[in-house]
């Protein structure tokens, strides 16, 4: 295979933050989301467990941070292909609130940019070939949602709406898995959303195994 058609390819499979668009595709294995962590998941009895820390007011959205990953693996004209991919940022002219009552999260005006780059190494046949600097540019306009939720345990949120933590990452995720952690520190609130998948996508006639892991930590302060 000649080397710039093998880029032009394997190119289609970057990682960028924006993957997918939410658009549909011919996609198959686990679906978007993975399987949440148990401990994010609603059980009968569940309590606080008398945590004094409380979600309950009104939160002044700072930011939010992202690592992710994707390893994409094919193979054309008998060569095993493999592209890894890597990418961090943090979020830039961030602006919006959260508010939490007892049961309900309401994100208002969640708006954020994102310039960063994503590294990414080809391999042949296991072998380095070589790498490409992608520039990751996003703004994000205002956006707002709300979901019902249940408090798990003294640090894990559970949200009945599936895609509200897509808006609290500014629609970075191809889609929300269901739950988060949360940690208190005097006026701040870190939610933890951890995004993993893997599924079969087809490219021009070319099928690709897809592993995808993203860790999104959403920062926010009292009013």
């Amino acid at each position: 295979m000649k080397k710039r058609n093998f880029l032009l390819l394997i190119a289609a499979f970057v990682f960028v933050l924006k993957a997918c668009q939410k658009e549909k595709s011919q996609e198959s294995g686990i679906d978007p989301g993975g399987t949440p962590p148990t401990d994010t998941l609603p059980v009968p009895g569940d309590t606080t467990g008398g945590n004094t820390n409380t979600e309950v007011g009104t939160w002044k959205f700072i930011s939010v941070q992202g690592t992710g990953g994707q390893t994409a693996e094919f193979t054309q004209a008998g060569n095993a292909i493999k592209a890894v991919s890597a990418s961090n940022f943090t979020s830039q002219n961030n602006a919006g609130t959260v508010t939490f009552d007892s049961s309900t999260m309401t994100a208002s005006g969640i708006t954020l940019s994102v310039n960063t780059t994503a590294t990414t190494y080809f391999y042949q046949g296991g072998a380095l070939v070589d790498s490409l600097n992608s520039p990751l540019n996003q703004t994000v306009p205002p956006q707002n949602a709300s979901s019902d939720y249940t408090k798990i345990g003294t640090d894990s949120l559970y949200f009945q709406n599936g895609g509200f933590l897509d808006v609290l990452t500014g629609g970075l995720l191809p889609s929300a898995p269901s739950g988060c952690k949360v940690l208190f520190a005097g006026n701040t609130l870190k939610m933890t959303i951890v995004y993993d998948t893997v599924t079969t996508q087809d490219y021009q006639g070319v099928p690709a195994n897809i592993t995808l892991h993203s860790v999104f930590v959403v920062t926010l302060q009292k009013n």
